[in-house]
């Protein structure tokens, strides 16, 4: 006779009965398994498609770059200019004398095609003030004014009546050709003036006298304004200022 005997029941000791634990049997967890992380870097033909892809983005930027700093210029150099002759108006108007606005044309050597040593290879790029004593004395009202180097001021009659043969500076003896920084007397000016009631000397009165700024890319001496420029209107019979943009 085979004899089966019951595993005998284990009784929880007290202490673990005062803290309501009973032992369990032990489990033991399989070991999990981690792959193994594989560092993969790029490919030969990945890294050459994501230069052509930069390279295309560069090429389709660099003309709106171009066209937005471009543009920025033109602003800043008509502002620039714009301000400038009012401040000349208002000087005649509280100091009681003539103020002459001188606009210069000067060669830069570091633009194809212009020569230091001809002026008239250059642009017009600056303009400076002058309070006319009643002695005839031309003294200057403050450093000379240069645009931006991308920038001109068209010299043609067409787009710059202001800077017409007729308003060609004539030097005399109380009132002597000044140098320029770094161009010296190398330069032609082109002149108006305010008078002390706010008007100008500009004449006939009635025809309109103005400037035409631009890039220096579109050339010089245009028949028609380009796209993008900027005209500034001096009316003669009261010296009043005004600018117009497309």
């Amino acid at each position: 006779m085979t004899c089966c005997f019951a595993p005998a029941k284990v009784r929880p000791t007290f202490s673990q009965r005062a803290c309501g634990c009973l032992a369990l049997p032990h489990t033991v967890n399989p070991p999990l398994r981690v792959g193994k992380k594989e560092h993969r870097g790029f490919t030969l033909v990945e890294l050459l498609v994501v230069i052509a892809i930069i390279t295309i983005l560069g090429a389709l930027a660099i003309p709106s770059i171009n066209a937005v700093m471009g543009g920025a210029q033109l602003t800043s150099g008509s502002q620039m200019l714009s301000d400038q002759i009012s401040l000349a108006r208002q000087t005649a108007l509280s100091s009681n004398h003539d103020v002459e606005v001188r606009f210069y044309q000067f060669a830069d050597p570091n633009m194809p095609g212009e020569q230091a040593n001809s002026p008239s290879t250059g642009k017009y790029r600056a303009m400076q003030a002058f309070e006319m004593l009643d002695s005839g004395t031309a003294v200057q009202l403050g450093k000379i004014q240069r645009i931006p180097s991308s920038i001109i001021i068209d010299s043609g009659a067409q787009l710059s009546t202001l800077l017409s043969s007729s308003q060609q500076k004539t030097w005399t003896t109380s009132d002597p050709q000044v140098s320029l920084p770094v161009f010296g007397t190398s330069y032609n000016c082109r002149v108006f003036r305010f008078h002390p009631d706010g008007s100008t000397n500009l004449s006939p009165p009635t025809s309109q006298w103005f400037l035409t700024l631009h890039s220096i890319g579109k050339g010089d001496a245009l028949a028609q304004p380009p796209a993008n420029f900027f005209t500034i209107l001096v009316y003669a019979s009261n010296g009043h200022v005004q600018s117009f943009r497309p």
